[in-house]
């Protein structure tokens, strides 16, 4: 999830459908987006983690997806993960793409 601000990972969980609008920071208070929820979010940390590397973030989040989906993910590693959803987007929600990744 494109996190580069609080308020950008929430409202991405609205406008994805993962929750009403209005009601992203359910997602967090419910635990559901942690690292044992379910439906696990940045459990490497995120952008902010990572200082945010723009015009490398999207490559950044698809190279976290592939290591959880072929399990060298280290210490990252969620257990059996199949499927692999990466958001970003550009300026103010301009631009955005969602990629799903499969494990074969």
């Amino acid at each position: 999830m494109h996190d580069c601000f609080t308020i950008a990972e929430l409202l991405m969980y609205e406008g994805m459908g993962l929750t009403k609008p209005g009601q992203g920071a359910r997602a967090i208070e419910e635990g559901w987006v942690g690292r044992d929820g379910k439906l696990p979010v940045n459990v490497s940390g995120g952008l902010k983690a990572k200082c945010h590397p723009v015009r490398a973030t999207g490559v950044s989040q698809h190279v976290i997806a592939a290591i959880q989906l072929t399990g060298t993910a280290g210490n990252m590693q969620l257990p059996g993960p199949r499927r692999a959803a990466v958001q970003n987007m550009r300026g103010l929600g301009i631009a955005n793409y969602v990629s799903v990744l499969e494990a074969v």
